[in-house]
């Protein structure tokens, strides 16, 4: 019994005197939309401006680092413009929050792509990359988040500009400062 309580001290004892550790998962988002239907989002810009988007999505992170401080969240993935008629540009959105209704709140963007052009029956590879909005970094302390995709664009035209943005690629790579002994937030 002593021996166990021994090891105990001396593991807690080294956990307090590294301090501070970092803790990084990846979340491969693409995963959960793979198959579904929902990795395509149909867009029909007419001429100004719109958006389409999918229906949220939930993601179980089974972490629970409710103790934890998320440092930053990046962002890397692949989208295929793939426009069928019109003139404009089309930038893919990253919605994030709590629940689903919330992903549809405008202080739920976590993510935006530079507009890209298309125009007539082509395709347009982009990639998304960088990191999330800082408001969004503590919804992954949770053990579930939901997101949703929007395709949005404008047309400069007065052909509707239509097509669909297919997600091929999406990872969010999440940095954490763990507390390991420290007070919850």
């Amino acid at each position: 019994m002593r021996a166990k309580w021994l090891w105990v001290t001396v593991v807690a004892g080294l956990a307090v005197g590294c301090g501070e550790g970092r803790v990084i998962f990846n979340v491969d988002v693409y995963s959960f939309l793979k198959g579904t239907g929902q990795d395509s989002i149909p867009y029909f810009i007419p001429p100004g401006g719109a958006t389409a988007s999918n229906t949220p999505k939930e993601v179980n992170l089974s972490v629970g680092l409710a103790c934890s401080i998320v440092d930053s969240v990046k962002i890397f993935g692949t989208v295929d413009l793939v426009n069928a008629s019109g003139s404009g540009t089309i930038a893919a959105q990253l919605f994030l929050a709590a629940d689903s209704a919330g992903t549809y709140a405008p202080s739920a963007i976590a993510f935006s792509v530079f507009p890209k052009s298309v125009s007539g029956a082509s395709t347009v590879a982009d990639t998304i990359q960088g990191k999330l909005n800082a408001g969004a970094n503590s919804l992954f302390t949770k053990s579930e988040l939901w997101f949703r995709l929007v395709a949005g664009g404008t047309n400069s035209g007065l052909t509707l500009v239509q097509g669909k943005m297919v997600l091929t690629s999406l990872q969010l790579t999440v940095v954490i400062t763990d507390k390991l002994f420290g007070p919850a937030n």
